[in-house]
């Protein structure tokens, strides 16, 4: 099976769950990986002549030059199955086939994250529920990454009979430690893994971790940079460190060296990075937004907070931690991962589905 992935800004979440789904070197689907430049990874598991990038900044005149050099790639690569991954590339390359044939071509399609389900105006809301509505006419599988998105979905009118969900999974981690300069193990020390855009929620953090945090004996990493909002944050409090973007190689031994990874988004359709810190025994303080809840389980795998305006919720659960209780609930987190997040797992339902829709392929032929 030829399997064409398309994407548009490929980094962070989305590029964790290709490299997963690239990783196995035993399957049977030969990979291909269209994705946008300068906004994306560029270091693939896929050999180089496999890997397309076309130039493209979010703006309203790049997007009609972003749908004909997909086009052209598409048929000079001729898949067999189109896997479309997020927002824009899902418009990007399905609108054109609502005017032309697919042909045979089957087309699955993640959002990686509905954009009506953001935190953004009903009317917005109703507008982008009624594009997937269109565009679903068009695709032969959408796949939820939650419980709580496939929910959503069903709510705003997506058509059931073509949904399913699955789970994002990582790989068991890697090996190696790290070194931070000045760290203090005696410290209950935080990890923020992520973007710096209004998703993720580290304004709301770092102004209530300034203002309304009370424990003194808390340190906070961040690791990350603006990708979409290109917001600036900046703190000035001895208690938060930067690190900027670490390599994906080395990023489980900050997990392993930190004590909890917090999570603070606004909403959320899955949580990758929750799963790659329980993968590595870490628990997981989390918002309770969006499918954080399905992931981060009270005292099983981490603790949840409301995002009030006072951040006293927080403060609550940061002033009830201990070490001795954050190992023993790291432990059970790592055990959850292995029942239900790994990378494994993932591909496994992945080439069951293209699998399932390259039968019906070569049964039209």
């Amino acid at each position: 099976m030829k399997v064409l992935h398309i994407g548009e800004y490929v980094k962070g979440g989305v590029a964790t769950y290709l490299h997963t789904l690239f990783s196995d070197e035993t399957s049977a689907v030969d990979n291909y990986l269209v994705l946008s430049r300068p906004m994306s990874d560029t270091n693939w598991e896929l050999p180089s002549s496999k890997v397309y990038y076309y130039p493209y900044i979010r703006k309203i005149s790049d997007i009609p030059l972003a749908i004909i050099r997909i086009q052209k790639l598409i048929y000079r690569i001729d898949p067999d199955i189109l896997m479309v991954h997020s927002t824009w590339a899902g418009v990007f390359v399905r609108f054109p086939y609502l005017f032309i044939p697919k042909k045979k071509k089957k087309i699955i399609y993640n959002a990686h994250g509905w954009a009506f389900l953001r935190d953004t105006s009903a009317i917005y809301k109703k507008i982008y529920a009624l594009i997937e509505r269109l565009l679903a006419n068009v695709t032969d599988c959408i796949i939820n990454v939650s419980d709580y998105e496939q929910n959503a979905a069903l709510i705003y009118g997506l058509p059931r009979e073509k949904m399913m969900r699955i789970y994002n999974g990582v790989d068991a981690p890697k090996s190696g430690v790290t070194a931070i300069g000045g760290f203090d193990p005696n410290k209950i020390n935080l990890l923020f893994v992520g973007r710096f855009d209004r998703q993720k929620g580290l304004d709301w953090l770092l102004q209530h971790f300034q203002h309304d945090i009370k424990r003194r004996d808390v340190h906070l990493y961040i690791i990350g940079a603006s990708v979409i909002d290109n917001q600036t944050i900046s703190i000035s409090d001895e208690r938060v460190t930067f690190l900027g973007w670490v390599d994906r190689q080395k990023l489980d031994g900050y997990y392993r060296l930190c004590d909890a990874l917090i999570m603070p988004s606004r909403w959320e359709a899955f949580g990758l990075v929750a799963v790659e810190a329980m993968r590595n025994g870490m628990p997981v303080i989390a918002s309770r937004q969006g499918a954080l809840p399905e992931i981060v389980r009270p005292n099983e795998s981490g603790w949840l907070f409301d995002m009030d305006s006072d951040g006293s919720s927080l403060n609550e659960v940061l002033c009830s931690l201990n070490k001795n209780s954050m190992s023993a609930v790291g432990k059970q987190a790592r055990k959850l991962y292995e029942l239900n997040f790994t990378g494994i797992g993932m591909r496994r339902n992945i080439v069951s589905l293209y699998e399932r829709l390259y039968v019906t392929t070569l049964e039209r032929k």
